[in-house]
């Protein structure tokens, strides 16, 4: 299950998730049940074994996992769904940074000057942009803006065309009565959002170091590349300097980083300072971005009614997890350890194949077609079934319903979450009715979006189902491991969605898409708090700014007349370059407030003012 809604941890895990399973010879309430533990149990051991090491995106074992699904579905005698007559549909995408021939970093003070070694005295972050810079610095603090509690580190600086130094990490961070509300950290600490408060304050560079006072154990540490989360680029240059060589200059200003965080720490006041304007960095920052290609595995069972086999129903999970936690591991101590990802998401993958499984052995055929979908991608963004639906290899117009299953291993008290019910009219009954034979405790949502891949589907307004049997202490770290599923309920809920997609199967009419008002504490549109937007963020790659997958019906961008498909570059005279920005963007405004917005809708450049609100 995605921990992002796109670029990494910016917006909040939403609960809805899936599970699917499909046996035609079991949709009546009185058949005995085909799906079992042990068979549900067996590819989640493979799948979330040591052998395929977390089954990380560009990985070669996520190639494997792709082969293992490919061959479950041809021996149960599938046809294949992907390019060329195979089951794989491949795409590539970003998963990773790394150094290039031509990085440096120089300190010219007067007629001197020092070259810094990479590596060894700083490090270029993976989202840095590809370019160079020369300026005079400022130190800026921790590089903060944060209104709401009264903070500001830019206060009365002009760093135009400056290069600027933050502290890592923010004020009072051992302080339960820290300006910033105790020792949670807050969004505002993310490098990315430093970077974007740089940019919008019109710095041209940002050099990060260490607050050693609060983390001694990071006073020699330089991160590694790509260690940090963030976007695929930001913009400007971003580097992290070693603490020592920041010192030096600033020692004609006497004073050192350790100085300057203990008065910073003391009481939130404000130590920002140009630096001697005769000393100036330049900077050249090179990384390559690694693109892996990685594949969504699809098989297809052709229905067998002449008039409706051209209409199909999605079955789906991602099969991809975190590999050895690089990327949004909840256990940073434990990043490079396997992350198994039993539950997230070997448990729905294993859903889908047990229903094949079922399927092949019913002897009855539906009489739409059936596609069944493991995607890859998902922990990154959504990826795969963002490409799947942008890159259709079967008519989304004649895709009549999706059915999603992620982390459908762990259910506890017999509770099940089922969303996506008020996208067809008809859903409610259907899996009430489903239901009546395996008896789960169902909490409903109608909405069909959230951190998984239905999401896409429904930004294609497809009717989907989502199913989803709650978080845990063991999301998204190296203890989610098999022995901790439970195959029995995870078999049962196999069972509900194959019953449901048996009644889907048997009515002649197609479910009939219905846009959800969906509620403004979604999560969704470009931050999980504070002021109300109402778009769906699109994660595939664009160069510049961020698109929209769809927008909510009712919402303020939806009352403003954007659209599926626009693509964000301006929020209240912000340039807009990713979703870092536009959520930092739009924390920094009120509920009530109207502020103008600028979109491209294909060639047109349109600007639109948006009275934003308050999320209940």
């Amino acid at each position: 299950m995605a921990s992002r809604v796109g670029a990494r941890r910016i917006l909040p895990v939403a609960l809805a998730v899936a599970a699917i399973g499909l046996s035609l010879s079991s949709l009546r309430a009185d058949s005995p049940s085909q799906y079992t533990a042990d068979t549900y149990l067996q590819p989640i051991k493979y799948l979330a074994s040591d052998e395929l090491k977390g089954r990380g995106d560009g990985t070669p074992e996520l190639n494997t996992a792709a082969k293992y699904i490919a061959q479950h579905f041809k021996k149960a005698g599938l046809k294949p769904g992907g390019d060329h007559g195979s089951f794989l549909q491949k795409f590539s995408l970003v998963v990773g940074a790394k150094l290039a021939s031509d990085n440096s970093l120089v300190v010219k003070a007067g007629d001197k000057s020092q070259a810094l070694k990479i590596e060894k005295d700083y490090i270029p972050l993976s989202f840095s942009a590809n370019t160079t810079a020369e300026a005079p610095l400022v130190f800026v603090g921790y590089g903060i803006t944060a209104p709401e509690f009264n903070y500001d580190d830019y206060t009365h600086l002009n760093v135009t065309g400056k290069i600027v130094i933050a502290l890592r990490h923010e004020p009072q961070e051992n302080d339960d009565k820290s300006v910033f509300a105790g020792k949670q950290m807050t969004t505002h600490s993310q490098t990315a959002s430093k970077a974007t408060n740089a940019k919008n304050h019109g710095a041209v560079g940002l050099i990060l170091v260490n607050d050693n006072s609060n983390h001694p154990e990071e006073a020699e540490h330089l991160f590694k590349l790509g260690e940090v989360s963030g976007p695929h680029e930001m913009g400007i240059p971003i580097v992290q300097v070693m603490s020592g060589v920041v010192d030096e200059w600033l020692k004609p200003s006497k004073q050192s980083v350790s100085k300057l965080q203990a008065a910073i720490d003391k009481d939130a006041s404000n130590h920002s300072f140009a630096l001697d304007a005769t000393t100036r960095v330049a900077v050249k920052v090179d990384i390559e971005r690694v693109r892996r290609e990685v594949a969504n595995v699809i098989g297809v069972l052709k229905g067998s009614d002449p008039a409706l086999a051209g209409q199909y129903i999605v079955v789906g999970a991602h099969y991809d997890h975190l590999g050895l936690g690089e990327h949004d591991s909840l256990s940073p101590k434990d990043i490079g350890q396997i992350h198994h990802g039993a539950d997230d998401n070997a448990s729905g993958t294993a859903g889908v194949l047990e229903m094949v499984d079922v399927m092949a052995k019913s002897g009855q055929k539906p009489k739409h077609s059936i596609l069944f979908m493991c995607f890859a991608g998902e922990e990154l963004g959504l990826l795969g079934s963002n490409y799947y639906t942008t890159h259709p290899i079967f008519p989304l117009k004649q895709t009549i319903a999706m059915l999603n299953m992620d982390m459908i291993g762990r259910v506890s008290k017999n509770k099940l979450y089922v969303s996506g019910t008020g996208t067809s009219p008809g859903f409610p009954q259907l899996v009430q009715d489903a239901n009546k034979s395996v008896n789960f405790e169902i909490a409903y949502s109608n909405s069909g979006y959230g951190a998984s891949d239905q999401t896409s589907f429904t930004a294609k307004e497809v009717p989907v189902l989502f199913f989803f049997s709650g978080l845990h202490s063991d999301y998204h770290k190296p203890s989610d491991t098999w022995d901790k599923i439970n195959a029995a309920d995870g078999a049962r809920v196999t069972e509900l969605a194959a019953k449901i997609v048996g009644e889907i199967d048997a009515q002649n009419e197609p479910p009939k898409y219905v846009r959800v008002a969906e509620p403004v504490s979604s999560g969704m549109g470009g931050g999980g708090y504070g002021a109300y937007f109402g778009s769906i963020p699109d994660f595939g790659e664009i160069e510049h700014g961020v698109k929209f997958s769809d927008v909510k019906e009712g919402s303020p961008a939806g009352k403003a007349g954007l659209k599926g498909g626009d693509i964000l570059i301006e929020f209240a005279g912000k340039k807009i370059d990713n979703l870092y920005d536009f959520t930092y963007a739009l924390r920094s405004h009120k509920p009530g407030e109207t502020v103008s917005v600028t979109v491209m809708r294909g060639e047109e450049k349109i600007t639109r003012d948006v009275t934003l609100e308050a999320r209940q």
